[in-house]
């Protein structure tokens, strides 16, 4: 089955009508039925003084990339400030062709990043089922994190979606990282980063599409820009069978 994945790059400002705009040109260049990642904390960054009016604003958010998503059959997914009767959670959302398939909040948040300070963590790590196969998600951080990755690969997923907002001083860690984690899944690895400065942190970029044999599909380290690549769902299976790594 062939497929085609996209992913965002762009520098985050403190204007979410600007950085929305940005996401709206990007896409407008991804092909209909393709699978868009969009960066963590999307539409407004980690604007701490501002998330509890941002948090108010996801849900409108959210419901403009569902529209988006019917009106050209997308599957779309990136991260908001979710309101919750727990608190603020930095949720990621997958709408497929104008549904919500489902939900997702970061587990592991960056302490050094005082994420712990400001939001409630989630709990669960599951798999979403989809057109384009099974497709997990792990936040920025939690790439890092083994047993969340093992626990995906147990699931046998297809695609793994990484929105981030990562440091540029770790900007290796991410590219390596990505990179290992689509030999060790043995699936498509999808990573939607920002880039530049906001609020005084630098951002890493380094986002990339990556094959279930580790190859680069397409990368990009700076740049307001998407990224894309044809996928063939059935290099997954071709590449369990010639490699076998199954898990206990």
């Amino acid at each position: 089955m062939n497929v085609r994945l996209a992913t965002l790059q762009f520098s985050i400002t403190e204007n979410i009508e600007l950085n929305y705009e940005k996401v709206e040109r990007l896409l407008s260049s991804a092909p209909e039925s393709s699978l868009v990642l969009l960066p963590e904390m999307f539409f407004c960054g980690f604007d701490y003084e501002r998330l509890e009016e941002f948090s108010r604003l996801s849900e409108y958010m959210v419901e403009k990339l569902r529209l988006v998503s019917e009106k050209r059959s997308l599957i779309l997914c990136g991260t908001v400030p979710e309101r919750t009767e727990e608190g603020i959670k930095n949720t990621a959302f997958l709408i497929e062709k104008g549904k919500i398939k489902g939900k997702r909040s970061k587990v592991k948040l960056f302490s050094p990043f005082e994420e712990d300070r400001y939001f409630v963590p989630g709990e669960e790590n599951p798999v979403f089922d989809t057109d384009f196969g099974r497709i997990g998600i792990l936040i920025c951080f939690e790439l890092r994190f083994t047993d969340m990755v093992l626990e995906l690969k147990k699931k046998n997923i297809d695609i793994l979606l990484v929105p981030a907002q990562w440091g540029y001083s770790r900007r290796e860690h991410l590219r390596v990282l990505s990179q290992a984690r689509a030999i060790e899944l043995q699936s498509y690895v999808l990573v939607a980063d920002t880039w530049g400065e906001f609020k005084g942190t630098h951002f890493a970029g380094m986002s990339g599409i990556y094959s279930p044999w580790g190859e680069v599909l397409a990368f990009s380290e700076k740049g307001d820009t998407i990224l894309q690549a044809e996928a063939d769902l059935k290099q997954v299976r071709e590449v369990r069978e010639r490699i076998p790594v199954e898990l206990d």
